[in-house]
């Protein structure tokens, strides 16, 4: 597959009749989500025909290899590689298909001096040497090289501006029915997601690349010629009450309230402070800005797991109980002037760790230990 697929594109890309190409036909397509997360926010891809030739392909900038060594060190790190690939169409829209997603084709009102640009721009970054990039959540992507490719070489009427949204909150939009994951990806993603971005910046992610085209003009005429949509899909954003992280946590806190059994207290904690450990290692590590400067460990803190051993009687656990419920609190202006974002599936677990630092605070006291 490999080898026909390089064939095909070599033949592709030097059958072109550049001067007189109103046979060549340049679209973009945007894929829905799918079961796995890694496509829990869709795909773009580019499709370029030559009816003359009877050529068919997806340029496909989103392929990555899970045999890689290290291959989760270096996704974490920053330092995987993805690439950009070439598809027989037919074969790349049954793969879709054959997953229940949704396709939508966007034919574009090019000219002959815009085709010749793509045509030159991805005949270049197909080469070996160029093929192969550095995958980042917002900054590079399978659409923002596209967002890249199209807007830097075709005249159009797009105009930036400042939006009201930010990285997180349009990556949160697609995870309406995914709520542990929203719950994790909120943890470990850092304040830089939470600034304004313009609309160049939003085009990061595929509906929003396909919606950011579909008004736009070039030389006078609308950029997006026709639409095709392949497999219709209702929205369901739908997800079961009782197993969203809210809810579960809740009554995490529920048996807190009710319950001085130190397993679990320190079972909490034990699990708090590892999670914190790996948010912050993550953040020293990476080179993800979208990962780097979290200030989540400050109450997620890696240091409850020295409560957990530490004795009852230890005035330095008493003292470390009022470190962390001091940094706790800190989180509260951070929150209320949107420094970094609170995710309200947090709430039940601040007020787990709050009771759990009062208790070793005052250990004298019946404040929020069982209910009669």
């Amino acid at each position: 597959m490999k080898k026909i697929t390089l064939l095909l594109s070599i033949l592709y890309l030097t059958s072109f009749d550049l001067l007189s190409n109103d046979h060549i036909e340049i679209s973009l397509l945007t894929c829905s989500s799918g079961k796995e997360t890694f496509t829990a926010w869709g795909h773009s891809a580019i499709r370029v025909q030559d009816k003359k030739a009877k050529i068919d392909v997806v340029y496909n900038f989103g392929l990555f290899d899970f045999d890689t060594p290290n291959f989760y060190m270096k996704f974490i790190k920053g330092k995987l590689k993805y690439k950009l690939g070439v598809h027989h169409t037919q074969r790349f829209y049954n793969s879709y298909l054959l997953e229940n997603r949704q396709i939508i084709e966007q034919e574009l009102e090019l000219t002959n001096e815009d085709k010749e640009e793509i045509i030159n721009r991805l005949e270049y970054l197909y080469r070996p040497e160029n093929r192969y990039y550095y995958y980042s959540f917002v900054k590079k992507n399978c659409t923002t090289e596209l967002r890249d490719l199209l807007l830097e070489n075709v005249e159009t009427d797009f105009e930036n501006e400042i939006t009201t949204k930010t990285y997180r909150q349009q990556l949160n939009e697609y995870l309406k029915n995914r709520l542990w994951l929203k719950f994790s990806m909120s943890l470990i993603m850092g304040y830089k997601v939470d600034k304004k971005i313009d609309k160049f910046e939003s085009l990061f992610l595929p509906y929003y690349l396909y919606n950011g085209i579909k008004d736009l003009t070039s030389n006078g005429k609308k950029l997006v010629k026709n639409e095709n949509i392949y497999n219709t899909l209702k929205d369901d954003d739908s997800y079961p009450i009782l197993l969203s992280p809210l809810f579960i946590l809740s009554m995490l806190l529920i048996a807190v309230l009710i319950t001085m059994d130190k397993t679990l207290q320190n079972t909490i904690l034990l699990v708090i402070g590892l999670t914190g450990l790996v948010i912050f290692s993550v953040s020293l590590i990476t080179e993800h800005i979208e990962l780097r400067y979290n200030l989540n460990p400050l109450w997620i803190n890696p240091l409850y797991i020295l409560l957990v051993f530490l004795s009852r009687k230890s005035d330095l656990k008493r003292k470390l109980a009022i470190l962390l419920q001091i940094l706790l609190l800190m989180m509260v202006p951070i929150w209320a002037f949107n420094i970094q974002y609170i995710e309200w599936s947090y709430l039940p677990v601040i007020l787990i760790l709050i009771i759990i630092n009062l208790r070793i605070i005052f250990p004298k006291t019946r404040l929020f230990l069982k209910f009669g």
